[in-house]
């Protein structure tokens, strides 16, 4: 794995924190694009150690670490990501009390003279981050957006074109492209966030925050659980939903054990500001706790005797088991003794074999074509 990673503002040893492929490196080619530009185009700015630099969405803290010596705001949605950025920070001997990392729903720690915007996979997150610029910030602010070309797409022009004035792109390098724009204030929204919808099955209102899996619908691994939810002849004593996304599953079992105590968990500060929303809009405000945080750190051991789960099976952009392999040793840990796991997962993927090794009992609890929904008892 290629590790040093040369900018004009050193060079950087960068570890993505994976548990899966260790091939893959810490950055992309835009990464170091966006730098070099910065760089030459940008000089009366690069040269400026006052600068005030905000970043949004720097997957491993490639550009974070690049600027640090500029003390930049970096805005992340992801709580192991901030945990990485801080590692790469450390790992290069850069202070992290010198950079501020601000979840989106929270409100920005400073007024920029710079932005750089790595570009999300999906446009709603990033519409929602050029709503929060355009809407924060005043005009006239250089805006330099950099990705992979894959993920720059005409409909990604033409949000920059909405929420941004004088609009322009570069010429590919190394399959990757830059985005420039100026911040040019207040604009009407093309769509609004959070979305709101009803799940008329199941008798649910749900609120999707940006950013969200299977965004403004139910996604169908959800559906499923819910149609072949856990049945136990006592109530649950804690119930916790890892990686609850906007807390659905939850929700249901607020209503079918309602003497349960929940806990929301997840990775993103949206996933679980959806989830807080969703139980208030329900019925159920003040019946769970919300907690975000990677996988289930900081959850005391064996205090829970029912997880529900839907795993992801990617890591960042890749097909992994990485954070679902992490999501289940957790799961173990923080088990009760003959406490269950349940989780619903896509049913070419492998997870009951990895699920018997870890608990010892791994049962098929019902499955179609696509899903299968799985019960793992720790022994």
């Amino acid at each position: 794995m290629e590790k040093d990673f040369i900018t004009p503002f050193g060079t950087f040893a960068l570890n993505r924190d994976s548990e899966d492929d260790k091939t893959l490196r810490a950055w992309d080619s835009s990464d170091s694009y966006a730098l070099d530009t910065f760089k030459l185009e940008y000089n009366s700015f690069a040269d400026r150690k006052d600068l005030r630099i905000t970043v949004f969405n720097d997957s491993f803290g490639a550009l974070t670490c690049a600027l640090a010596d500029f003390s930049p705001e970096s805005v992340l949605d992801s709580f192991s990501i901030i945990e990485t950025v801080k590692k790469n920070l450390g790992l290069n001997i850069l202070r992290t009390d010198k950079i501020a990392f601000t979840p989106p729903v929270k409100d920005f720690d400073q007024i920029p003279e710079f932005i750089f915007l790595k570009i999300p996979k999906s446009n709603n997150y990033l519409e929602f981050l050029l709503q929060r610029i355009s809407s924060k910030f005043p005009a006239g602010i250089p805006v330099l957006g950099s990705g992979m070309t894959r993920n720059i797409h005409t409909s990604t022009v033409e949000l920059f074109e909405h929420y941004l004035g004088e609009v322009s792109t570069s010429l590919a390098r190394k399959k990757s492209r830059l985005l420039f724009g100026k911040t040019k204030g207040v604009v009407g929204n093309i769509s609004e966030y959070p979305v709101k919808f009803k799940v008329s099955d199941y008798s649910m209102e749900l609120i999707n925050s940006a950013n969200g899996f299977s965004f403004g619908k139910m996604d169908r691994g959800t559906a499923f659980f819910l149609d072949h939810f856990p049945r136990f002849k006592n109530q649950p004593e804690k119930i916790i939903d890892l990686g609850c996304g906007d807390g659905s599953l939850a929700v249901f079992a607020a209503e079918k054990w309602p003497e349960s105590p929940i806990l929301c968990v997840d990775d993103s500060y949206l996933a679980v500001e959806s989830a807080k929303e969703n139980f208030a809009i329900n019925g159920y405000n003040g019946r769970a706790e919300f907690l975000v945080t990677d996988c289930l750190n900081g959850v005391e051991g064996e205090s829970a005797d029912l997880i529900l789960c839907n795993p992801p099976f990617h890591e960042y952009h890749s097909v992994s088991m990485g954070t679902a392999g992490r999501m289940f040793k957790d799961a173990y840990r923080v088990l009760k003794r003959e406490g269950s796991l349940f989780i619903v997962k896509n049913k070419h993927l492998g997870y009951r074999a990895y699920l018997e090794k870890l608990f010892g009992e791994c049962k098929t609890i019902a499955g179609n074509k696509k899903y299968e929904i799985l019960k793992a008892v720790k022994k």
